[in-house]
């Protein structure tokens, strides 16, 4: 399975000291110059931890790749950012079936360009289903989320919501 990523997946698993979710679920993940420039470059450069987490799997399970055209007409079209062009960008040339993405106009241009999106709560569910993380673990990366606003830019009501889902996936498991 092809997958592309954007930069705030990979940040909020690094984050949450959970980004092997995505090895285990998707195995090999490609992304941009851009996103490598916006979660590594400047993450080292700001003394992030998720910077140097992510950069630990470059070249083995995260590959740089770039798109073979520009980006620009998406840019354009959907008046988005380079680094989330770049990304539905390579997706479409890679025939990748899904692409990790969290921010809503990237999220809607890359639905619009036929691709299938999922953010990092969309990863959360799948870990759950595949039985990598249990109720209890999903809930507390969510809280995570929800505690950190102004780290993982997550809307509170998003977050509520997953919460419910998992407690009702809880209930139909018993």
């Amino acid at each position: 399975m092809i997958v592309v990523s954007d930069s705030t997946p990979l940040i909020h698993l690094a984050k949450v000291g959970q980004i092997e979710i995505l090895f285990s679920l998707y195995k090999e993940i490609l992304i941009t110059n851009e996103v490598y420039r916006e979660v590594v470059v400047e993450g080292n450069l700001l003394e992030k931890e998720d910077a140097g987490v992510v950069q630990n799997y470059i070249g083995r399970s995260i590959h740089v790749k770039n798109p073979k055209s520009s980006s620009q007409h998406l840019v354009e079209k959907y008046l988005i950012h380079r680094g989330e062009a770049d990304s539905i960008q390579l997706a479409l040339e890679t025939g990748a079936q899904l692409i990790l993405m969290n921010e809503r106009e990237g999220r809607n241009a890359a639905k619009r360009e036929g691709l299938r999106v999922k953010g990092s709560i969309g990863v959360l569910f799948d870990a759950l289903k595949a039985g990598l993380i249990n109720e209890g673990e999903a809930l507390g990366i969510l809280l995570k989320f929800g505690d950190n606003p102004q780290v993982f830019w997550i809307e509170p009501g998003i977050i509520e919501e997953a919460m419910e889902k998992i407690k009702k996936f809880k209930n139909l498991k018993m």
